[in-house]
């Protein structure tokens, strides 16, 4: 008597093309999802970069009792930032730099050589801190007076001024520095509330 074979149990065709389809479809749609978060994180972790930098020329002016300096500069395709301490006396001065009488404490860096997402800019219209003006994509993003730097004392005082760090999809911070104080804030923008949170 011939052996009958047993079917084994599985899944047709249309069962897996209906599994692939579902797969897809939430692969697609969280997708957006993750890029904007990782994103965001970007523009989240340059802001508190630069915060850091400032919080360190805090602690070497302190610590050498000369004044430091956090200087951006524009570079070939964005601006670069260095920590550079005053070697003779008279405060970081740009020729002092140039000369190697100031020397870097911190060579030049980029925003995107860590954080890809992120840049020096303003993405958008948006209120400005504090009750300033309006701020446009077309507004420098680098706010810190003719010397483009922060200097920050011995004794903590500093030049004031605010770096707008944006993400590509337009996620908006700022890093702010007061002058009598020196104290640092970072700030976000939410554009649901238009305005400016710390963070």
């Amino acid at each position: 008597m011939p052996m009958r074979s047993r079917a084994v149990p599985g899944y047709s065709l249309v069962e897996l093309l209906v599994a692939v389809a579902i797969l897809a479809t939430a692969a697609a749609l969280s997708v957006p999802v993750l890029l904007h978060t990782a994103d965001a994180a970007d523009a989240s972790a340059a802001a508190r970069h630069i915060s850091a930098l400032l919080a360190r020329a805090r602690f070497e002016a302190a610590r050498r009792n000369r004044t430091v300096a956090l200087r951006v500069v524009d570079g070939p395709s964005e601006p670069a930032f260095s920590l550079v301490a005053d070697g003779d006396g008279d405060g970081v001065e740009a020729a002092d730099v140039a000369d190697g009488v100031d020397p870097m404490l911190r060579p030049p860096d980029t925003l995107s050589a860590h954080f890809g997402g992120a840049r020096f800019a303003i993405a958008g219209g948006m209120p400005g801190i504090d009750g300033g003006g309006p701020l446009t994509s077309t507004d420098g993003p680098i706010r810190l007076g003719t010397s483009q730097q922060v200097s920050i004392s011995p004794l903590g005082t500093a030049t004031s001024g605010t770096l707008y760090i944006a993400s590509r999809r337009g996620v908006q911070y700022a890093v702010r520095i007061a002058g009598v104080t020196g104290r640092v804030r970072v700030l976000r923008f939410v554009p649901g509330e238009a305005r400016w949170v710390p963070v």
